[in-house]
């Protein structure tokens, strides 16, 4: 994977859902790989909340972005970016008006907290292969494959043996085809029978609460997993801290 090219187009939106998800897997194997896309994006929000929009700053970033794209070719080592001509760079294909336009009074948003903290579920699961395969690894391969219809339609079939299994990855099915909205209700009807998945639940629902900017069940939800004291704890005490509730 051309890395430096791939987070440049992610956060442009240029690429297609199988790049997107090619993208998001990689975030999820690749610690270096989710660190850089994280450090990416703040430095991103940084310069467009500069305040100086005259031809001049413009200018500085044009010419920046000239100096890192001539330089991008000569890179071996993906994770050796430098991240404020990344950034300039960024800003200067989707105009800096465009990009502060992304923001609410330039205060973290629903949305840039969803893009921030959400990474696909499952992605690191252990996949088995031949006679040993049951119809959860079958579902779960197409998964993170990338093949969401297809998932669908398995987790759909195991929901006669795991209802709260395949209600779940359901939700994280729609999720990475990008229907908020649907992977929100099927999240919400699998919390009614959550058991083993009930945290996992609330912070998905959390962060599509955020996307949709419903920020008060967002707000609960994140308290809940705040005072929870499991691994999602520190992530929503975050999200609580950078949100203007």
């Amino acid at each position: 994977m051309d890395y430096n090219k791939k987070i440049l187009e992610f956060f442009t939106n240029e690429l297609s859902p199988e790049e997107r998800q090619e993208v998001k897997l990689e975030m999820a194997n690749n610690p270096d790989f989710n660190e850089d896309m994280k450090l990416q994006q703040e430095i991103l929000y940084t310069v467009a909340n500069h305040k100086n929009e005259d031809l001049e700053f413009r200018k500085q970033l044009e010419e920046i972005s000239e100096e890192f794209l001539a330089e991008e070719e000569k890179r071996n080592n993906p994770f050796k970016m430098n991240y404020w001509l990344a950034a300039a760079s960024v800003i200067v294909v989707i105009g800096l008006g465009s990009y502060l336009g992304l923001l609410k009074d330039n205060s973290y948003t629903g949305a840039q907290a969803f893009v921030e903290y959400y990474t696909p579920y499952g992605a690191d699961m252990t996949v088995r292969g031949g006679e040993q395969s049951t119809l959860f690894d079958v579902a779960l391969k197409q998964y993170q494959a990338g093949d969401m219809n297809a998932a669908i339609g398995s987790f759909n079939e195991l929901g006669e043996e795991n209802e709260e299994l395949a209600g779940f990855f359901t939700a994280l099915c729609y999720l990475e085809m990008g229907d908020i909205e649907k992977a929100k209700l099927q999240l919400q009807s699998t919390q009614e029978i959550a058991i083993f998945y009930e945290e996992q639940i609330k912070w998905y629902m959390a962060l599509c609460h955020l996307k949709l900017e419903e920020f008060d069940k967002a707000e609960l939800l994140l308290t809940q997993l705040q005072t929870s004291g499991n691994k999602y704890s520190t992530q929503a005490e975050e999200v609580l801290d950078k949100m203007d509730f």
